[in-house]
């Protein structure tokens, strides 16, 4: 059984869009620490690499958690995947001979271009692409969450009990 609309957005990236919708946020949604994910054994070169050039960029922008080491494995897999085979594509050209003498568009043409596709969606869910990231306004580390956050730590006078007063001697 599929969702029926769109796909529900994590309430923290709700929260950062301003809420468009005025629907009510998820306020029980499970929060995973803010700790970079190991990266996979599985990858190849290519894809660790991208690995380690996405992991700062993630962290910079507060969006890399414990629970994104899949997501993030994918985008890198994928785009590996996709250089691969558009440097096999620019070797072999965007058309071929079938074995029966037609003339084809290369299989690599199509793989390309879904990996293109891929990586732009998975490229979307860490706010990677420029249309993702004009929907998102980041809290800096001095803007207050909420009203009650803001009270919490507002600052304080400290204040003395009232001290008895000398007696005359």
């Amino acid at each position: 059984m599929g969702y029926r609309g769109p796909i529900p957005k994590p309430s923290a990236i709700a929260r950062a869009e301003g809420n468009p919708g005025k629907r009510r946020l998820n306020d029980s949604e499970p929060q995973p620490r803010a700790t970079t994910p190991r990266c996979p054994d599985h990858l190849d070169a290519l894809a660790k690499k991208e690995w380690k050039r996405l992991v700062p960029v993630l962290r910079r922008m507060k969006v890399l958690t414990e629970a994104d080491g899949m997501t993030l494995a994918n985008l890198c897999q994928t785009y590996c995947t996709m250089v691969k085979a558009q440097e096999k594509l620019t070797e072999m050209g965007i058309l071929y001979k079938s074995p029966s003498g037609y003339i084809q568009q290369s299989p690599l043409f199509s793989m390309v271009n879904n990996c293109i596709d891929m990586i732009t969606k998975l490229s979307r869910e860490f706010g990677l692409t420029p249309a993702a990231r004009s929907r998102i306004v980041a809290q800096t580390e001095t803007e207050p969450e909420d009203d009650l956050w803001a009270l919490l730590n507002a600052p304080r006078e400290r204040v003395y009990p009232p001290q008895p007063e000398p007696k005359p001697q």
